[in-house]
């Protein structure tokens, strides 16, 4: 961030509360643009064109954008004013006072993204807000399409893909990555108060509420996240399975590169016996870079068992 940009303090009793929402608003908008170059949307890029590129930009912003209102808001800052601001503009009513907003219309009316898809990306982003319960696999699934699966649908067509064919396939790989995403973070989504595990499949396997919170991994906690793992994994083969033409597995290219990223975490879960707890499930830049080639070289051309074959042998460890 530039040196200019005023600092959290300087906001004090300089703004009124709604003063201050805008002044967050357009700093987290900064913080977005600025973590774009981090971003594992940027894998994608190399098959997209320029114009592509840029609306790829425009929606990790806005995605980005209201996941940080609602994971780190500022002090003071109440993430429900602006989710409300962005559900209202979105919906068709007054517009929200933000950088963002002229684009995404731009973007939605261009590349006919469906108002519709983004209005439940911000559906999800409000779930969080509060401490998080999951009560059954019914809500699990509909949580992963909210929070992964309509990012999904709305890349599609800045991909330059047929949204009503593919879909099932968005949400099939959504749902894949939510669940790699809330196996990695159990303990990090516990220290906010989040529990993303179902309560009917904990008290199932005899797992307390106190031992996610406290990070006490027994033998049923095991089992509890290997079910879970084996739910993800069949949402990474019903993907597969879902791109029947080699146009679709073309267009769909920058998907698929990041899949390959978020595959090799969900094994690695795994290779550690669930252990989620005592260092973090990341990649190394080495391994991605491992991964990328892997896929440009092989796995966008070969067919999935010969890509997952591959995979499998190409190393071993993450970090």
């Amino acid at each position: 961030m530039p040196d200019s940009n005023p600092s959290l303090t300087d906001f004090a009793g300089a703004f009124t509360p709604l003063g201050q929402t805008e002044s967050f608003s357009i700093r987290r908008y900064q913080n977005a643009q600025a973590a774009l170059s981090r971003s594992n949307f940027r894998i994608g890029y190399r098959f997209l064109k320029d114009q592509s590129r840029k609306d790829l930009e425009t929606l990790y912003v806005f995605f980005r954008v209201v996941d940080d209102l609602v994971d780190e808001p500022y002090p003071g800052e109440d993430p429900k004013i602006e989710l409300s601001s962005w559900t209202e503009d979105l919906s068709g009513g007054a517009r929200f006072d933000h950088p963002l907003s002229e684009r995404l219309h731009e973007l939605m009316d261009r590349r006919g993204v469906p108002r519709e898809v983004l209005l439940d990306v911000v559906r999800g982003m409000a779930l969080d807000v509060d401490r998080v319960r999951i009560a059954g696999m019914a809500e699990l699934k509909e949580y992963c399409y909210l929070a992964a699966g309509a990012v999904g649908r709305a890349c599609i067509p800045v991909f330059g893909g047929d949204l009503d064919r593919l879909a099932p396939y968005a949400d099939a790989l959504g749902e894949a990555f939510q669940l790699t995403n809330i196996l990695r973070d159990v303990k990090e989504d516990a220290a906010r108060d989040r529990i993303y595990l179902p309560a009917d499949r904990m008290r199932h396997f005899g797992v307390l509420e106190t031992d996610v919170l406290s990070g006490v991994l027994t033998e049923g906690f095991r089992e509890l996240l290997g079910e879970l793992w084996e739910l993800s994994e069949r949402d990474y083969q019903k993907a597969h399975s879902l791109l029947m033409t080699a146009e679709d597995r073309k267009v769909m290219r920058p998907a698929r590169a990041m899949e390959a990223y978020y595959h090799e975490i969900h094994r690695e879960i795994r290779r550690r016996n669930f252990d989620v707890f005592s260092r973090p499930v990341v990649l190394s830049k080495f391994k991605k870079a491992s991964l990328l080639l892997l896929f440009l070289t092989v796995g966008q051309w070969a067919n999935v068992s010969r890509n997952q074959q591959q995979s499998e042998r190409f190393g071993r460890r993450v970090d």
